[in-house]
């Protein structure tokens, strides 16, 4: 499976933007960054969305994307979340006001162009060809991580999260088809209580739920860094004995 990074940071400035990533040309991971690191052409292969939680760094990307692909004479693009985030979503951002509901606007093939899927925690389901299990993480908001699947072959997106455990004992019952790891980071050790505070891990607590993993040895890529500490959090990661992690690079290409 190939991904293709959108948006990897915490926030946003020139050349850095909010979490979003491309699975295969066609599922959308996280919408915090969609039109601004993407093709028409790229826009209207996605078929399906996955969101993880409510929060505007991981939605906001959702409204310019509809427009973009309003042309598309395809099927409606499902937006696969739980039962709290579409009604976020249809509240305070696609409501009519803010912007158009466009579950109620026609493509050019006269499908709407989005439809809401509520997804139920611990189940797995199906979605666009591949197998998915959505688990809850520990974030401020109710927010689920992923496990995702296509030919025995899985990777792991842990969503906005501290210190969690439920995601991991999941991951762990993959065994060797487990790939890859997804994981979020936010800020330097330093800045831990923060973390705490709003959802976040650190690269302390980050390598202490890797260890949950036991013997599995999937590559571990992260995303999620806020911009201003990018550096002093890759040199942490960097300093933990015996951990390769990579943090992700916009507009790039991961075979995964």
């Amino acid at each position: 499976m190939k991904i293709k990074v959108l948006g990897c940071y915490g926030g946003q400035l020139p050349e850095k933007h909010n979490s979003g990533f491309i699975l295969n040309g066609e599922l959308l991971i996280d919408a915090g960054t969609i039109a601004l690191n993407s093709t028409i052409e790229e826009q209207r292969g996605i078929r399906n969305v996955l969101i993880s939680h409510s929060h505007m760094d991981h939605i906001g990307g959702l409204p310019f994307f509809a427009v973009n692909i309003v042309s598309n004479k395809a099927d409606t693009v499902k937006i696969a979340a739980s039962e709290f985030t579409i009604d976020a979503i249809k509240k305070h951002l696609l409501n009519g006001v803010v912007w158009p509901d466009f579950t109620k606007i026609k493509n050019f093939g006269s499908q709407d162009i989005f439809s809401y899927m509520p997804v139920k925690e611990n189940e797995w389901f199906e979605l666009g060809g591949y197998k998915i299990k959505a688990v809850s993480v520990n974030h401020t908001v109710p927010t689920f991580g992923f496990l995702i699947g296509k030919d025995d072959h899985y990777i792991m997106y842990t969503g906005d999260t501290k210190t969690t455990d439920n995601i991991w004992a999941e991951a762990v019952k993959l065994g060797d088809k487990l790939k890859t790891v997804f994981a979020e980071i936010s800020f330097p050790n330093d800045l831990k209580a923060l973390a705490e505070t709003s959802g976040h891990y650190v690269p302390k607590t980050l390598h202490e739920d890797l260890k949950k993993l036991g013997g599995l040895k999937p590559k571990i890529y992260v995303y999620h860094i806020k911009p201003e500490y990018f550096k002093k959090v890759k040199k942490e990661l960097a300093a933990i004995p015996g951990l390769k992690v990579t943090p992700l690079q916009e507009k790039k290409e991961y075979t995964v």
